[in-house]
């Protein structure tokens, strides 16, 4: 039987100044990313729209399908413009916050004025209460509400130190009622649409609401149908993630607020509970923030930072992401060869740490119940893949949810839909001519799987797909198809 341990876990990769030529990016898909994210919380359009075609002519050059994610900057909290030297803030401190671009309107006696970003101070001072939590830079600093004048609002530093312009502030235990798209952000969800992004992130999702709302702009200005990927940091998601799983198409762990809002101790249980509950209902997870930090400038990664993406294998991450790592830091291809390796290693132990839940197909879901068995007879007949014959990735991604030991290879003849699988777990993608009913299927699939390197003679293959229609969502046949030899079929 041909065997090769292919890694499963997908990662994604930030891009920008120390990935941002078609070159870099090839070295960095060679190492192993899958995904290439676009912050939009940097960078100009004309930026993004180069990087953007560098990493489709990267892929183009290298054979892989790399998808390409647009992480949208949501509504950012934070402070405007300081003095080049910032501003010491000392416990006890009183300080006045007011809108950037205007005059203080309170009075300023024993006051220090500090100008926050304009969008926010409105519905900030709305949603505030005396008592109230501000934190700044990451936390750092801390302060508690003692008068609200909208749009000013008036704290007393709890926690001080040095503080500069455009640091982001967390409000923990405040529900905001701020939206999660902002103008500046539907603009670039249109850039976005217009490239063809295969996924869009949205920050600080609240509700199933925030993502409806994307949803119906996307199908109000574009026939393109990115996928969705729910950011999870807000208090308000993290406590009540059921109605966003069943409307969004991923959801990205957003560690780094998250641990400001919650508090860092809380990280660890809530990322195993968004990963199993993402897991049993087949909606891949990505797990982000600070995996390899210290290789921002360090070519090794710390123990615990090793330790922190493997532990995200075992709980069943789809896919673990770098942000400053790779699009900013000294190492950027090392630290993706390093972050693959670890995967490959955890990979390797995943029957022993890792217990995956048990599932059972969807009562009534034919394409469940295909999925389910293609995966159990896998591996009860030693098949070397399981191949899906799929127009959409349905079939793949609901296999990929029952976690098969056997490799899961998605053949498919729409690149567009092939490049959505690129953040699922253990789905490898081969994309083949328009099929139409009158091909010889399982001819086809040998011959792509020999070709692909995916199988051998005499090998079992799994074979899924819709016979006779071809049509979309059709999924009804399962084939045990041992591959006799070069040009022959079963």
């Amino acid at each position: 039987m041909h065997t090769s341990l292919r890694r499963k876990v997908k990662i994604v990769g930030t891009l920008g100044p120390a990935s941002n030529t078609r070159e870099k990016i090839e070295t960095l898909i060679r190492a192993g990313l899958d995904t290439a994210r676009l912050n939009f919380s940097h960078g100009t359009h004309e930026v993004h729209r180069g990087l953007f075609e560098a990493v489709r002519q990267a892929g183009k050059n290298t054979g892989k399908h790399i998808a390409v994610l647009q992480d949208l900057q949501g509504p950012k909290l934070r402070l405007g413009k300081l003095a080049p030297e910032g501003i010491l803030l000392k416990a006890g401190d009183e300080v006045l916050l007011y809108p950037e671009g205007t005059d203080p309107r309170s009075s300023l006696k024993g006051r220090i004025a500090i100008p926050i970003s304009a969008e926010i101070a409105g519905p900030l001072s709305k949603d505030l209460r005396k008592g109230s939590r501000i934190l700044f830079d990451d936390g750092k600093l801390s302060s508690e509400v003692k008068e609200v004048h909208p749009p000013e609002i008036v704290i007393t530093m709890t926690v001080g130190g040095k503080i500069s312009s455009n640091k982001g502030m967390n409000l923990p235990g405040t529900p905001l009622s701020l939206p999660c798209c902002t103008d500046k952000d539907l603009l670039d969800l249109k850039l976005g649409l217009e490239l063809g992004v295969d996924a869009v992130a949205l920050s600080f999702v609240r509700t199933p609401s925030d993502v409806l709302f994307v949803k119906e702009q996307i199908r109000k200005n574009s026939n393109h149908k990115p996928l969705i990927v729910s950011k999870i940091e807000r208090e308000e998601a993290v406590y009540s993630p059921e109605g966003i799983l069943e409307v969004t198409d991923g959801i990205l762990i957003a560690r780094g607020d998250m641990a400001v809002e919650l508090g860092a101790q809380k990280v660890p249980m809530i990322q195993k509970m968004l990963i199993r509950m993402s897991n049993e209902l087949g909606v891949p997870v990505i797990t982000a923030t600070q995996m390899l930090e210290s290789m921002i400038s360090c070519p090794t990664p710390t123990r615990a930072e090793a330790s922190d993406v493997a532990n995200a294998v075992f709980d069943g991450t789809d896919a673990v992401m770098l942000s400053a790592e790779s699009a900013s830091g000294e190492y950027p291809v090392e630290a993706v060869e390093t972050m693959a390796r670890i995967i490959h290693e955890a990979e390797g132990e995943i029957d022993r740490y890792s217990v995956h839940a048990q599932l059972t197909p969807i009562s009534g879901s034919i394409v469940d119940s295909i999925e389910y068995s293609a995966s159990k007879i896998a591996s009860h007949v030693g098949a070397s893949a399981i191949a899906c014959l799929t127009h959409s990735g349905t079939a793949a991604r609901t296999l990929a949810k029952y976690r098969p030991e056997i490799p899961i290879v998605a053949i498919m003849d729409n690149e567009a839909s092939l490049r959505k699988l690129a953040f699922v777990w253990g789905v490898e993608g081969v994309l083949i001519p328009e099929l139409v009913a009158t091909d010889d299927l399982f001819g086809m699939v040998e011959r792509v799987m020999l070709e692909n390197h995916r199988a051998e003679e005499h090998d079992f293959l799994v074979v899924t797909a819709g016979i006779p229609t071809l049509g979309r969502g059709t999924t009804n046949t399962i084939k045990v198809h041992q591959v006799k030899s070069r040009g022959r079929s079963s």
